[in-house]
């Protein structure tokens, strides 16, 4: 992951746009687990998505899979 520098506010609403998606499949990937490793693929899932989110919004830390070639 690495800081924006020349990214334009369109671009970055759509970065926003792609975390918060990933948040929520993760999120309800995670309520939906019934057997143990499924609840702890969730979790993992979630917490990994949670990062990256809150690495892009409170540090402006974009990943790499998600910043133009």
């Amino acid at each position: 992951m690495e800081p924006y520098r020349v990214l334009d506010k369109f671009r970055l609403r759509e970065i926003e746009q792609q975390l918060v998606a990933e948040l929520q499949t993760a999120k309800q990937q995670l309520r939906s687990a019934s057997t143990k490793d499924e609840k702890r693929l969730g979790l993992e899932s979630h917490l990994t998505a949670l990062k990256r989110f809150s690495d892009f919004a409170s540090l402006g830390i974009v990943p790499k899979d998600l910043l133009p070639p």
